[in-house]
């Protein structure tokens, strides 16, 4: 409970302060605290609350969405007000138009320190100390006095050597976590603008590149934040942010990488394909562009799980076909519409007993740059394909594949508008439904189209309507057509209005990555 209550304690003064101000007044929240390891910034925090709000509101049509609505409740009904709301941002003594700042440093436990702009600096104070001692379970108060400024300190026993410290200073609350932080609190009272977060040349520019956002999270290179989660320091800077959308939340991510690194890794993600992405099925979920060269596309295979025996079996005949495709693939992932879902459920995913193409549709395309070496080294995987219990018949430039679980996919060069594409087809697609369709018209699936990198959508509504499309016959009788129902009924059509859209853009200095998640009001 105690940590929850410091958790909550920690929204609040995330979510307070603001123009206390007269000419001393600090400039921004950042102007108070220094880079340290990391740091965390807000944009204006009425616009951060009323994101927060609306995603809450969203979400509660999501499976187990619904509880957070009853944990917002609950959390106001704790600190005696609404974060989430301008008013009771208001009540606290919180300025809900401009942001906070928070720096972090490694320690353990973590130390950090929090700048937050204040209305009202008494209503701050009594709030805070409120929930400090009430809540947060730092009954213990102590004053203490820094220069010209007066700071309560909070602990949680007499012997206590981690303390919390709060004060106002410059129009701006300050709250630090630590063994002294009343020293953390007396430091950003005095400290030069060249040495706070405001001015560091490299957060700005992080902050630049990202643009707008809610919430934005900097580590410097070399910081040690990330040795929590992983044995190796930054390379480079690095910077993730968080933006509520009218739909849903945007995430974007910058990774900056040493030169090298850089340039091996736009190697590797070349491009390509996507002009092919107007020949995936429209109503296909899942759609991917994977923009990797032939040579990590291998490396990749063979990373897989399982794929040496397999690879070996083939005897090199999957790298010269790689090596005869241009860079750049696209695959769609879709429910046949000759689907069984009670079928599928007592099968699961062995697909050694029942094709996984009986369930689902699958369209792979690459571009030919080799044609005759490309088909040379698909007649030696068809050739290769009884050492693993299976066969291909050929008819001119396509095999179809067949083993004891039933229909495998089909593989092969087919022309599209002149130009050769190299598929792999499963679920009863056949070549000559490659047609080219009109790109969606959804902003989201715009960086499907970008051709550097790789993307990804996932749009669970077209799973859905892909369900919803199937006979009463798919989902069988008695207890297991009781399942096929639960599981539709429970899982998938709940997750209808969800929609994710990520995607990888090498650039000449580092890393570039975006997730959007929406979600699409029936």
């Amino acid at each position: 409970m105690r940590s929850r209550s410091l958790a909550a304690l920690l929204l609040v003064v995330a979510a307070s302060c603001s123009r206390c101000g007269g000419a001393k007044s600090a400039q921004s929240a950042e102007a108070l605290v220094p880079l340290s390891s990391g740091a965390v910034v807000s944009g204006p925090l009425a616009g951060v609350a009323q994101h927060a709000s609306a995603l809450v509101d969203s979400a509660s049509q999501l499976p187990g969405g619904e509880q957070l609505g009853d944990i917002r409740k609950g959390l106001a009904a704790q600190l005696g007000f609404d974060p989430l709301t301008r008013e009771g941002l208001l009540s606290a003594g919180v300025d809900p138009d401009r942001g906070f700042a928070l720096a972090l440093q490694p320690t353990v436990p973590p130390s950090w320190l929090i700048a937050l702009p204040l209305v009202k600096p008494d209503a701050f104070l009594q709030t805070f100390d409120r929930l400090a001692r009430e809540r947060a379970g730092y009954a213990l108060r102590t004053d203490e006095a820094r220069g010209d400024i007066r700071i309560a300190l909070y602990a949680r026993d007499p012997q206590a050597k981690q303390k919390i410290g709060a004060a106002v200073v410059r129009g701006y609350g300050l709250v630090a976590r630590g063994e002294d932080p009343a020293a953390a609190i007396a430091q950003a009272a005095t400290r030069k603008p060249a040495e706070s977060l405001a001015q560091d040349t490299r957060f700005v520019t992080a902050r630049a590149r990202l643009g707008v956002q809610d919430l934005l999270v900097f580590a410097p290179a070399g910081s040690d934040l990330p040795k929590r989660f992983t044995a190796r320091a930054l390379p480079g800077d690095v910077a993730v942010s968080l933006s509520g959308t009218d739909k849903g939340l945007s995430v974007k991510l910058f990774a900056q990488l040493p030169d090298a690194q850089a340039q091996e890794l736009a190697k590797t993600l070349p491009g390509g394909g996507s002009s092919l992405l107007e020949l995936l099925p429209e109503s296909a979920p899942f759609k991917l562009r994977l923009g990797l060269s032939a040579a990590e596309l291998v490396k990749q295979i063979g990373a897989a799980s399982g794929a040496q025996s397999v690879r070996e079996k083939l005897d090199g005949a999957d790298r010269k076909l790689v090596e005869a495709l241009e860079p750049g693939a696209v695959i769609s992932l879709a429910t046949s519409k000759t689907a069984n879902i009670a079928q599928a459920i007592d099968y699961g995913f062995d697909f050694r007993r029942k094709s996984p193409f009986d369930t689902i549709e699958l369209v792979a395309l690459a571009r030919v740059a080799d044609t005759p070496r490309a088909l040379e080294a698909l007649a030696a995987i068809a050739q290769a394909l009884p050492k693993l219990a299976a066969k291909a018949v050929r008819t001119g430039d396509d095999w179809q594949v067949t083993y004891a679980g039933g229909q495998g996919a089909r593989f092969g060069i087919y022309q599209v508008g002149g130009k050769p594409i190299a598929y792999l087809l499963g679920g009863g697609i056949v070549p000559e439904d490659l047609k080219a369709v009109a790109r969606s018209g959804n902003a989201t699936a715009a960086v499907l189209w970008s051709d550097p990198g790789a993307a990804l959508q996932l749009d669970l509504r077209k799973l859905s309507d892909a369900v919803r499309a199937l006979p009463e016959g798919a989902y069988g009788n008695g207890p297991q057509g009781y399942v096929a129902r639960a599981l539709v009924s429970q899982v998938i059509e709940p997750l209808r209005p969800l929609r994710l859209t990520a995607s990888a853009l090498p650039g000449k200095d580092g890393l570039s990555a975006r997730i959007d998640v929406e979600i699409v009001a029936p």
